[in-house]
């Protein structure tokens, strides 16, 4: 694609390239535009001003969306490996949980003192036992 096409499209679709930058995070923001100031100066050393046409757009759609995003407190768009990431330890951590409770109740049981019932004695009045203190 020639560069005077490519700034065409920049400049037709410029609120749909803001729209999707705005998914970014930031962080990835702020290293675009890092990434376009060091192609920028390599651009200008070589004299190419369709490339620094070019490059001043994605500059301004880059901060754009950096605004957007700030303005109207966008999260961060997370990315399916993240998303799978957070889903597999949430999963791991709750069945870890799962399990730990089990075992601990396993090992409450077996440590548990059981309970023995007391014999109750019971002593029986016997008339026999009356008769044997008369004696004395």
């Amino acid at each position: 694609m020639s560069m005077a096409i490519r700034i065409k499209d920049r400049i037709d679709n410029h609120e749909k390239y803001v729209s999707i930058l705005t998914k970014c995070s930031d962080k990835e923001l702020a290293k675009k535009l890092e990434l376009v100031f060091i192609q920028s100066a390599l651009a200008e050393k070589a004299k190419n001003t369709a490339s620094m046409e070019l490059l001043e757009l994605w500059y301004i759609q880059i901060v754009e969306a950096r605004i957007y995003k700030a303005e109207n407190n966008i999260p961060d768009e997370v990315s399916e490996m993240e998303r799978v990431i957070a889903e597999t330890y949430l999963n791991d951590a709750e069945e870890f949980q799962e399990e730990a409770k089990e075992e601990s109740q396993e090992e409450l049981n077996e440590f548990q003192p059981v309970k023995r019932s007391r014999r109750k004695v019971r002593r029986k009045n016997n008339d026999n036992n009356d008769g044997q203190l008369s004696l004395f």
